[in-house]
C-alpha cells in the first residue's frame, strides 16, 4: 500500500513539472545553451578570485595613497591617462578667425587669434623709424609663412597643439585701451576638446618701454591626479627682404640674422649662411630673435631658458627660424605653470635696448671696437641732443675727435715736412756710401737725429687709426641715422644718390697726397702710379657707403689738409727768416 503511495506521488510530481516547463518557465536563451560546463566553472572562479581581491584591500591606505611621483610614470601611466581619444567624439563650436589690434609706446602690433601670433608690427614714432623699414614684416609672404612671429611649440608628450590653432578671445578678461578700439590687454584662449588641459596666451602693454609688449604664456592642467608633462618652445621669425637694394662693393650688407644672446656670448648666424639646425645649449639663454642692422623682433623669458637654435624655414628656406626652448616642465593636476617674455619689436637704438632690461643692448654689433664705439656713439648722441639734426653731430664729432688727435697729426706732418727738407742729404749719403750698407744706415740715422726727424713720423698716424676705424664701425651700426635728413639727404644710412660727396671726396685726398708726397716718391714710377690708383680707388669704395660716414670722412680730409697748410706755411716762415721751425 505504502509504495502505490510513492509511485502514484512520484507520477503526480512527475505531471507537475512537466506542466510547470510546459506552461510556466520561459524559454532558454539560445547564448546561455553554447555555454560549457568548464567555461561557466571559470566564469564562476573568476568572479569569487575579484571579490577576494575586494576584501583584502584596506580602504585606509586606499584613501590615504599619494599621488604617483612625475619620475615614475611611465608611458603606460600616460596612455592610460591620456586614454580615449578615439572612443570619445567631441564636437566644438567654431572659432571664427580675427585680428586685433595693440597700441604700445611707439609700436603698433597686429595680433591673430589663429595660433595667438603677431601678424603685423610697426614702428609709430618717432617718424624717422616709421616709414618701411619700420614696417619689420613688410617682408612676409602670407601664404608661404611657416610660422608667425611668437608661435608656440610642444614636443608633444601630453600637449597636442598646432602652431596655427585657433584661439578664443576671452572679452571679460582683456581689456581695451581709452581709444576704445585697440585693445591694451589680450587674451587668447585654447580649451583642449576633452577638457584635459588649457592654454592662454596673455599680451599686454607695456607702460614704460618702448617698442615693448609683454607675453605670459599659461598652461592650466585638468587631469585627474596626473602631472601634465611636457616641453615647450616659442618661435621667433623673420625674413630677408628680397627687394632691399644690395651694392655689389657692400662689404656688410644688410642681412637678416639670428641673434641668441645667453650668460656666456652673444651668438649670431647668418640667414644665408645657414645649413641645417644650429643650436646653443650649455647656459642660459637670456633673449633671441631675429635682426637686420637696424630693426630687431627678439624676446626674453623672463626666467630664462635652457637652450636656442637657428634655422631656415618656409618651402623654399627663405625664412629664418629662431627657437627658444625652455626646459621639461611637470604640471600637478589642478595646477597651472606661467611662462612670461618680454617682447621687442622695434629699432636697435642703444639706449632704448639697454633701458628694456634684459641685456638687449648687444643687438647693436660693433665687432671687436665695441670698446671704442660705444664711448664715440655716446658723444654722437650728446653732440645731436645740442643741434637737434643727425648730420650736425656728425660735424660736431668729427671736430671734436680732431681736437683731440690735433697735436698727434700735427707731429706727423712736420715730420714729413722735416724729412722733405734733408731729402738732399739723404741722397748724398746713399750716393757717398753706396757699397756700404752698414754705414750708410748709420749716417742716415745721424741726419735723422740732427735735423730733429723720427724714421717713425707715421706712427702717430697710425695710432689714430684704431679710433677712426671704431667712429667707422659706431657711423655704420647706428640706427640714429637710419632716414636722418641733412642738406641733400633723405637717409644719412643710405649710399649718397648723387655721389657728390664721395667725388669731392677724392679730390681732396688726391690734393693731400701731392702735399704729402717726398721728392723720393715723385722720382719712382711705381710710387707715383700708386698714388694716382689709391684716390680712384677710395672714391669708388665710398660710392656705396652711407653717407654719414662718407660725411665723416670728408671732413676729416678737409681739416687735414688745412692743418697741413698750417705746417707748410710755418715751415716757409722759418725758412724765409732763417730760422728752425
Amino acid at each position: 500500500m505504502e509504495q502505490r503511495r510513492f509511485l502514484l506521488a512520484m507520477i503526480l510530481s512527475g505531471l507537475v513539472i512537466f506542466l510547470w516547463q510546459v506552461f510556466l518557465v520561459p524559454p532558454p536563451d539560445p547564448d546561455l545553451e553554447e555555454i560549457t560546463t568548464e567555461e561557466l566553472a571559470e566564469q564562476v572562479d573568476e568572479e569569487i578570485d575579484d571579490e577576494a581581491v575586494v576584501d583584502e584591500a584596506d580602504p585606509a591606505e586606499v584613501e590615504e595613497a599619494e599621488p604617483t611621483d612625475v619620475e615614475e610614470i611611465d608611458e603606460e601611466a600616460l596612455a592610460e591617462a591620456m586614454a580615449d581619444d578615439e572612443e570619445v567624439d567631441v564636437e566644438a563650436a567654431p572659432i571664427e578667425a580675427r585680428v586685433d589690434v595693440m597700441q604700445a609706446q611707439n609700436l603698433r602690433v597686429e595680433l591673430s587669434n589663429r595660433g595667438g601670433v603677431v601678424r603685423d608690427a610697426r614702428v609709430t614714432a618717432p617718424e624717422q623709424y616709421a616709414g618701411i623699414g619700420g614696417q619689420m614684416m613688410r617682408a612676409f609672404e602670407e601664404e608661404h609663412v611657416p610660422d608667425w612671429p611668437y608661435s608656440l611649440v610642444f614636443e608633444g608628450q601630453m600637449i597636442d597643439v598646432a602652431s596655427d590653432q585657433m584661439y578664443e578671445l576671452v572679452a571679460d578678461e582683456s581689456e581695451f585701451a581709452a581709444d576704445g578700439e585697440s585693445f591694451e590687454r589680450i587674451v587668447y584662449r585654447y580649451e583642449e576638446p576633452r577638457g584635459r588641459y588649457v592654454i592662454d596666451k596673455i599680451y599686454t602693454v607695456d607702460d614704460e618701454r618702448r617698442y615693448v609688449v609683454n607675453l605670459e604664456v599659461r598652461i592650466e592642467n585638468h587631469l585627474d591626479d596626473v602631472p601634465l608633462i611636457d616641453r615647450m618652445s616659442l618661435d621667433i621669425t623673420g625674413r630677408d627682404d628680397p627687394d632691399k637694394d644690395a651694392p655689389f662693393f657692400d662689404f656688410r650688407p644688410d642681412v637678416l640674422e639670428g641673434v641668441c644672446h645667453t650668460t656666456d656670448d652673444t651668438e649670431r648666424d647668418n640667414h644665408d649662411g645657414l645649413d641645417g639646425l644650429v643650436e646653443y645649449t650649455g647656459h642660459n639663454v637670456l633673449w633671441a630673435g631675429a635682426d637686420t642692422r637696424y630693426f630687431m623682433m627678439a624676446a626674453a623669458p623672463v626666467e630664462g631658458a635652457e637652450s636656442c637654435s637657428f634655422e631656415r624655414a618656409g618651402e623654399e628656406g627663405d625664412y629664418l627660424r629662431t627657437r627658444i626652448t625652455h626646459a621639461n616642465f611637470s604640471i600637478p593636476s589642478g595646477d597651472s605653470l606661467s611662462t612670461r617674455y618680454t617682447l621687442f619689436m622695434g629699432p636697435k637704438d642703444f639706449d632704448v635696448l639697454r633701458e628694456t632690461g634684459h641685456e638687449f643692448q648687444e643687438a647693436v654689433d660693433y665687432g671687436l671696437f665695441t670698446i671704442l664705439a660705444r664711448p664715440l656713439r655716446f658723444l654722437l648722441v650728446r653732440a645731436y641732443n645740442l643741434v637737434h639734426n643727425w648730420g650736425l653731430a656728425i660735424i660736431l664729432l668729427t671736430l671734436l675727435i680732431k681736437a683731440l688727435t690735433w697735436r698727434i697729426t700735427g707731429k706727423a706732418y712736420e715730420n714729413a715736412e722735416r724729412m722733405k727738407q734733408i731729402q738732399p742729404v739723404i741722397k748724398e749719403i746713399r750716393e757717398k756710401y753706396e757699397n756700404d750698407q752698414q754705414r750708410m744706415t748709420e749716417e742716415t740715422m745721424k741726419a735723422f737725429k740732427e735735423n730733429n726727424v723720427s724714421p717713425l713720423g707715421c706712427l702717430p698716424l697710425l695710432l689714430q687709426m684704431p679710433i677712426l676705424y671704431g667712429l667707422f664701425v659706431m657711423i655704420y651700426n647706428s640706427v640714429e641715422l637710419y632716414h636722418a635728413q641733412f642738406l641733400w639727404y633723405a637717409d644719412l644710412s643710405a649710399p649718397d644718390p648723387w655721389f657728390i660727396l664721395p667725388v669731392v671726396m677724392g679730390g681732396v685726398m688726391f690734393i693731400q697726397q701731392r702735399l704729402t708726397m717726398s721728392t723720393a716718391a715723385t722720382t719712382n714710377p711705381q710710387m707715383m702710379m700708386v698714388m694716382k690708383i689709391m684716390p680712384v680707388a677710395f672714391t669708388a669704395f665710398m660710392l656705396f657707403l652711407p653717407a654719414g660716414l662718407v660725411l665723416y670722412y670728408l671732413l676729416n680730409l678737409l681739416i687735414g689738409l688745412a692743418q697741413q697748410f698750417l705746417i707748410k706755411r710755418k715751415f716757409r716762415l722759418a725758412e724765409e727768416a732763417g730760422e728752425e721751425a
